[in-house]
């Protein structure tokens, strides 16, 4: 299971359709359909039931995507995180001073 397929099956509930999802995800609707049949095959469920004019959820598919969205959201927030974490400015400043200057230097550096 990778990050792509629930994205793929997210977007899929949402466009209730194949191809409009396949584009939200600028992928071809045969590479879509392969990941969204693989993630139903590796979780043994059908998330998704298929008919010639229409695409809906399943009972189970409906909790699926809800826990999928989660991971999602959770994976946006670990981006998040590590991207600001690389910021040289974002953490604690540590500042050195030898007893004998500190307490003339440190008090004009605070303000």
């Amino acid at each position: 299971m990778t990050l792509t397929e629930l994205r793929y099956i997210v977007a899929v509930a949402r466009e209730r359709h194949f191809g409009r999802a396949a584009e939200a995800c600028h992928v071809s609707q045969p590479t879509l359909s392969v990941a969204i049949k693989k993630l139903e095959e590796e979780l043994q469920t059908q998330i998704f039931e298929r008919t010639s004019s229409d695409v809906a959820l399943t009972t189970l598919g409906a909790v699926i995507i809800q826990q999928a969205q989660r991971v999602l959201e959770e994976a946006n927030a670990l981006k998040h995180l590590a991207k600001h974490g690389q910021d040289p400015l974002s953490g604690p400043l540590r500042l050195g001073a030898i007893y004998t200057v500190a307490p003339y230097l440190l008090p004009s550096l605070v303000r």
